[in-house]
């Protein structure tokens, strides 16, 4: 069973968390962990049931924005749950490998007699004397070997990216990830009839930067806002990021934010991340808590910033210390040289210069 508590009271005491789980269901406790914002704490308890699934939770993971969480356990699925509705939201299958324990759902009815069911009764060869061989765990005679037992399915741990768009599973299948991938989907912003891809090319070169970005935006096409964004000079950034109206803004630094990861114009992003940062920080900041949305695009902003730091701070550094090697190289040169070659030096110059 899954358990949301919640911490209503101001006061920063997590004795209240603790008593409000202590005086839960009182059964066994399998995991448990905290909203980021630390505002409740997710329970899993072995008072679980399905209608078609006997399952325990051993593993949870609250998503970045704290609406859902996910879990995962001694089952093959994976399950995402809403948290306010605690609703299932959907259940994910990590295999179908039929030589696992508990893989599948339904009995086989061939196999049902009036004895019960023959999957779950162990053959056993006879010996000698017609005596059965027992293959127990444990014995110290007979063949080891030849117990055979299936692996039971398990999920050991489960975890969500802090944008909100992956997440991956430790199973006995090995590391799963699975992935939002947004291109696959048709996916418009309050589309208007007229707005093509043509039409907001045709408004881009009569350098009405605004209105085609909110086109582009429109149309939610990665391809297109990217050719719209770096369309726009570098002196007019500004400007039309005070024009957009602020339901654009969130999508705008979106767009921005996961385009810093490959681009190769990374001062020209950098100033559509402080224009956006500067203009409409406050108001994204009071928007947290009603938009869910701003949190995830934080977090790929942030990433994203400090991979290109750490990628630029490499080359800066292997630079600095072959600049300092070719200074020093020099140096020794014209120290190994001595004075005879540079007088030689000079004079070619005052050679060349009386002949000009």
């Amino acid at each position: 069973m899954l358990e949301i508590v919640f911490d209503d009271d101001d006061d920063d005491d997590d004795d209240d968390i603790s008593s409000n789980v202590r005086k839960g269901s009182g059964t066994t406790s399998l995991c448990v962990t905290y909203k980021p914002d630390g505002e409740e704490v997710a329970v899993a308890t072995l008072e679980w049931t399905d209608h078609l699934l006997q399952l325990a939770f051993t593993s949870l993971c609250y998503t970045a924005d704290g609406k859902c969480i996910l879990a995962g356990g001694q089952s093959k699925n994976v399950c995402i749950y809403n948290v306010q509705e605690a609703l299932l939201i959907k259940k994910f299958e990590i295999t179908q490998n039929r030589s696992f324990d508990a893989v599948d759902d339904f009995i086989n009815r061939r196999k049902m007699t009036e004895f019960g069911n023959l999957a779950l009764v162990e053959e056993r060869e006879t010996g000698e004397g017609g005596k059965a061989v027992l293959r127990l765990p444990g014995v110290r005679r007979g063949d080891m070997a030849a117990r055979a037992f299936k692996p039971e399915v398990r999920v050991f741990c489960l975890q969500f990216s802090p944008t909100g768009q992956a997440w991956a599973a430790a199973t006995t299948e090995g590391l799963l990830v699975y992935a939002l991938d947004p291109g696959l989907v048709f996916d418009p912003f309050e589309l208007e009839l007229g707005v093509t891809p043509t039409s907001v090319r045709t408004t881009l070169q009569a350098q009405e930067n605004s209105k085609a970005l909110m086109m582009a935006i429109k149309l939610n096409e990665k391809e297109l806002i990217q050719e719209v964004i770096e369309g726009i000079p570098y002196k007019d950034v500004e400007l039309t990021v005070r024009s957009l109206p602020e339901p654009y803004v969130e999508r705008t630094l979106k767009h921005v934010s996961v385009a810093l990861e490959s681009t190769r114009h990374i001062e020209f992003y950098l100033q559509w991340v402080q224009c956006l940062l500067t203009n409409h920080g406050p108001r994204l900041r009071a928007a947290k808590a009603t938009r869910p949305g701003v949190v995830p695009v934080l977090n790929t902003l942030h990433k994203n910033l400090a991979r290109r730091h750490d990628e630029l701070s490499k080359i800066c550094d292997f630079t600095k210390y072959s600049l300092r090697f070719i200074n020093r190289l020099g140096e020794l040169k014209l120290k190994d040289n001595g004075p005879d070659e540079k007088q030689e030096d000079d004079d070619s110059d005052v050679l060349m210069s009386d002949n000009s």
